[in-house]
C-alpha cells in the first residue's frame, strides 16, 4: 500500500490476519534501514498472534521517495503518524501497539506525544540532540537529561509497558542510551539479546528478535 505524508507517498505493508485479535502494531525501522525484515516479523505475529501488522519505508529508505540526506527527523516523525494513522484506519484494529528499532525507537518515543500507544518495545534505541538541548552522552544526572529530551520526557510520561531490549555486541548504541531510555520509562523492563550486534545480521540474533517481540505483544 501507500501512505501519504505531506507530500510523499510512504511504501508501506499491511499484514492482516484470518482471526483479528483486535490489535495493531507498527513496526518502524532504523536509519538508513527499510521495511524488509519488519515485513516478514510482521507476518510472523499476524499467524501467531493474530494482530494486524503495517511496516513502513520512512521518506527516503527502501521503496519510498526522497532524499536521506534532506530529511529531517521532522519529515520522519510526520511518516511515523502517517504510518500509524493508516493502521489505526485498519480494520479490526482498536489498539496499537508499536515495535521499533535504533532511530525508529527514538522516533517512536516522539510519537508517545502525538498518539495513544498500549505497549512499546524499542530494540537498541539511539538517542538524539535536541535542538536546544545538552548532549545524551554527557554525564550530566540522567533526570536532567530526561527533562530537556522530547523522546524521553514522552518516555517518562508514558503509563503504558515498555521493553528495552539491548543487543549484547551493540557496536553503535552506548550504554548510556540504554541507561537512559530505562530510567525514563514508567514501566520498564531490560533484556539483552545475547550475542547479537547493532544491525542483527545472523539469523539467531533474528529468531530471538522475532521471539521477545511474540513473547512482549501476547496479550496486547
Amino acid at each position: 500500500m501507500r501512505i501519504h505524508s505531506g507530500d510523499t507517498a510512504l511504501a508501506a505493508d499491511l499484514v492482516t490476519p484470518a482471526e483479528p485479535s483486535g490489535a495493531g502494531l507498527l513496526f518502524v525501522h532504523g536509519y538508513g534501514s527499510d521495511r524488509r525484515r519488519q515485513t516478514l516479523r510482521a507476518t510472523e505475529v499476524s499467524q501467531r498472534l493474530g494482530h494486524t501488522g503495517l511496516a513502513v519505508d520512512l521518506s527516503g529508505h527502501g521503496d519510498s521517495p526522497g532524499d536521506l540526506r534532506q530529511c529531517t527527523r521532522q519529515d520522519h516523525l510526520r511518516d511515523v503518524v502517517a504510518a500509524y494513522d493508516a493502521l489505526a484506519a485498519a480494520e479490526d484494529v482498536e489498539r496499537i501497539g508499536v515495535c521499533a528499532a535504533s532511530y525508529g525507537a527514538y522516533l517512536s518515543c516522539l510519537l508517545l506525544g502525538e498518539r495513544p500507544i498500549e505497549r512499546l518495545l524499542l530494540r537498541a534505541p539511539a538517542l538524539y540532540i535536541d535542538a536546544e538541548g545538552p548532549d545524551p552522552e554527557s554525564r550530566q544526572h540522567l533526570r536532567a537529561l530526561i527533562d530537556t529530551n522530547a523522546a524521553l520526557a514522552n518516555l517518562a510520561a508514558f503509563d503504558g509497558d515498555t521493553l528495552v531490549l539491548e543487543s549484547e555486541h551493540d557496536e553503535v548504541i552506548s550504554q548510556r542510551s540504554i541507561e537512559a531510555y530505562l530510567h525514563a520509562a514508567r514501566h520498564g523492563t531490560h533484556r539483552v539479546l545475547a550475542g547479537a550486534r547493532h544491525a542483527l545480521t545472523d539469523d539467531a540474533s533474528n529468531a530471538a528478535f522475532l521471539a521477545e517481540i511474540i513473547d512482549w505483544f501476547t496479550g496486547l
